[in-house]
């Protein structure tokens, strides 16, 4: 561990100051800076390694400039980031030596820590540094102010910072209980309650269970036991022509004709004749600013997807993942012109319907994409507002600043009206009559807000139209942060009563503990936990498998079971680089990811063309046509038997759906891992090195008749060593294996 200090010089005065960052999963209230004269200062125990962070000042996200480096945060901005190593003062913790750091510890009540059980009985979670304790107990009793029961908590997990101790509980009565947490170390106690840390349990207070605060949290099996395919729909194929944009729509108009230059920065709606041209994708032909052409059109549609349906099955795909449907302009539809039409490019409602039932039949499920925190400007409320003004009845569902817009412009931005990210083509939706825009996110209780229920009404009429009259199965939640916590609440209320079984993942790019539970959403997209972990490690090869490691363990720490079995793992989107672009067009790196992607905790997420070995750079570059003729390259027809056998065999063993996980072995560039399930035990090792390597993994209990490679079919032997047994692997670079036991000769 490394002492490291934060500090913040503000240019303008504010009360209060906290430091959020990956080391307190984003919590922007769990540490605080302490203010002296204009400057505020925090110190925290880290352990080796990077870590991104930014200041928050009265509710501001502040991205500290002075900082050693910076990453994006997803939303337009730069998180700041801090690499901390060996030139930081050193600090040793160590059981039995009456000494408890206390320095990032406490408890938010986050699912993870709070977790009741279908049977009555409930999970508490806590966590303390590694190594720095010698006991933690959870105290409970009637919540009048002292705790009868003492019940020992157990070591369950490591991520190498902290230990995690669990301990169950029940089952309880509807009456629920109060509690608080005992570090034990040598002859000192440190206890951890409602009030803070302290040194006796009255200092600190109870925490309250109350089982209708905490609803039991389940997320659907389907999920779980799944593989994901996103798919761009404009991009992947065109199954009817007849529906080709021809930019008929009123909102076109004067946006489809190049000057006589040829030449415009501007918006220049087109079709492109060629489905494979994808130049203009990377460098628009018709700009001078040497940007891409966001304005081109392909003509995918819902008919070339149904139409492959048969590619899918073929592949192994359980549920489709869309990018929005809607109607609207752009050829990304996050600008809706209305939330209960098909865009008409795409196809007729009625054919979409067609589509999921076909899709049922084949036993796949469908998930569609919401983009609720703003509409289009061609929505159409917006088009009501915009030349109606205050005399609209829709005029409350946006935060106008000034009307009319100028010149007759059909939008104009953040001078105007809220929008997002201050794109005038995307209007916010105005959600709290109470506050503005930039204060209603952060409200979880609806009782602090004032409802704008027209709106709130029409959305979630929206979402349960969609469930019941189209068949889809869940819903992708746009930039899912940037709309209040209580509408979320109530979206979660309606599509469960709807579709118990429906899938709710959010857009969320960080550690975002406080969101994944029976109270919002089922998971979120893996971003931090997963993605960043494996482009660091297998796509760009610049962390060792110890890294790795600590890396994607809080992802399975900070969430309840069930919401991390239901994680949305991807390795790219319609937002980023293409993966095979990032791993340096190395296809072994694709199918190193593919292997782990496969067999570790979480649901499997391919982002169409990535089986096909498909490239590109950043958005619009990532959404290039889909390779049709991919069976003629040698490359592509490789990676998609391999990763087709990848989904067989996780569809085949129910340990990477609902097995535990255990990291065997972190070497070098060398990392192993087990997956058990009741009946079925998997080993999973991969080589993210660019050479040769042999390694000996642990095994406990090592398999009676040795282990057999299912990828190469090659049977490896126990053998005995000095800790026990293990088995003696040769990787070739850059490559991977899955062992299981093998069965006996009576067995076979």
């Amino acid at each position: 561990l490394r002492r490291v200090t934060f500090t913040f010089t503000p240019n303008k005065p504010y009360e209060n100051v906290f430091l959020a960052g990956t080391f307190n999963e984003w919590n922007t209230g769990a540490t605080p800076m302490e203010r002296s004269g204009n400057v505020f200062e925090v110190a925290l125990l880290l352990s080796v390694g990077e870590y991104q962070y930014k200041f928050v000042a009265d509710g501001e996200w502040i991205t500290d400039e002075k900082a050693m480096g910076f990453h994006p945060d997803g939303y337009g901005g730069q998180n700041s980031v801090v690499e901390v190593d060996d030139s930081f003062p050193g600090v040793t913790l160590e059981a039995g030596d009456g000494q408890i750091a206390t320095d990032r510890l406490g408890h938010d009540q986050y699912a993870w820590e709070v977790d009741p059980q279908s049977d009555g009985s409930v999970i508490f979670r806590t966590r303390v540094w590694t190594g720095d304790v010698e006991a933690v107990t959870v105290a409970w009793g009637d919540g009048s102010g002292h705790a009868e029961s003492m019940t020992p908590m157990a070591l369950y997990d490591t991520d190498g910072t902290f230990d995690y101790y669990a301990a169950t509980i029940g089952p309880t009565t509807d009456a629920g209980f109060g509690y608080s947490f005992v570090l034990e170390d040598s002859d000192r106690n440190v206890h951890i309650g409602s009030r803070g840390i302290g040194e006796a349990p009255a200092e600190v207070g109870l925490f309250r269970y109350d089982p209708a605060a905490f609803p039991v949290f389940e997320t659907p099996d389907w999920v779980k036991e799944g593989v994901i395919y996103q798919i761009f729909p404009e991009r992947f194929a065109n199954g009817d022509p007849a529906n080709d944009p021809d930019f008929s729509e009123p909102y076109y108009e004067g946006l489809t004709n190049l000057p006589a230059s040829r030449i415009t920065n501007g918006e220049y709606f087109h079709l492109v004749d060629d489905w494979y041209d994808v130049a203009g994708l990377s460098k628009s032909p018709y700009r001078t600013d040497g940007k891409p052409d966001w304005y081109s059109f392909y003509g995918g549609d819902i008919a070339g997807v149904h139409q492959h349906l048969d590619y899918l099955d073929d592949l192994g795909v359980t549920i489709i993942y869309f990018n929005p449907i809607f109607e609207s302009k752009s050829s990304h539809k996050y600008d809706a012109a209305s939330y209960t039409r098909l865009d008409p490019h795409f196809g007729t409602n009625d054919e979409f319907a067609a589509f999921t039932r076909a899709c049922h039949e084949r036993g796949i499920r469908v998930v569609i994409d919401l983009a609720f925190n703003h509409t289009g400007e061609t929505f159409w409320a917006f088009v009501e507002t915009r030349e109606n003004g205050p005399d609209s009845p829709y005029w409350l569902w946006y935060e106008w600043k000034k009307w009319p817009l100028p010149d007759g412009l059909k939008s104009a931005g953040s001078d105007y009206y809220d929008c997002w990210w201050g794109f005038g083509q995307m209007p916010g939706v105005n959600f709290d009559l109470s506050r503005p825009a930039a204060e209603e996110n952060s409200v979880r209780d609806i009782a602090d807000a004032a409802p704008n229920w027209p709106v709130v009404e029409h959305l979630l009429a929206a979402t349960t139209y969609w469930l019941t009259e189209m068949g889809v199965d869940g819903y992708r939640l746009d930039v899912s942060p940037d709309v209040p916590f209580w509408f979320w609440e109530l979206f979660r209320e309606r599509v469960k009563r709807v579709k118990p079984d429906a899938y709710i993942v959010g857009e969320l790019w960080g550690s975002v503990p406080d969101w994944i539970n029976g109270r919002y959403y089922d998971a979120t997209m893996n971003y931090a936990y997963f993605r960043e972990p494996v482009l660091s490690f297998i796509a760009r090869g610049d962390a060792t498998a110890a890294e790795f490691d600590r890396a994607l363990a809080p992802g399975r720490m900070i969430y309840p079971d069930e919401g991390t079995r239901a994680m949305m793992n991807l390795l790219g989107s319609h937002d980023t680089e293409r993966f095979l672009r990032t791993a340096g067009e190395d296809t072994r790196r694709l199918k190193l990811a593919l292997l782990f992607s496969m067999t570790y905790v979480g649901v499997p997420t391919i982002y169409y063309g990535d089986e096909i070995a498909m490239t590109g750079g950043g958005d619009p570059d990532c959404r290039r046509p889909f390779h049709w003729t991919w069976r003629e390259d040698e490359a592509s027809v490789d990676v998609r038997a391999f990763a087709k056998r990848l989904i067989a065999l996780r569809r085949e063993h129910p340990c990477f759906a609902h097995g535990s996980f255990r990291t065997l072995l972190a070497e070098g560039q060398v990392y192993a891992y087990e997956r058990i399930a009741p009946g079925d035990r998997a080993i999973v090792v991969l080589n993210a090195g660019l050479a040769e390597a042999t390694v000996r993994v642990p095994l406990a209990p090592a398999p009676a008749h040795g282990l057999w490679d299912v990828l190469s079919r090659t049977t490896y032997p126990v053998i005995s060593t000095g800790d026990g047994q293990a088995v003696e692997i040769t990787l070739a670079p850059l490559s991977g294996t899955v062992l299981f036991g093998r069965k006996s000769a009576s067995e076979r």
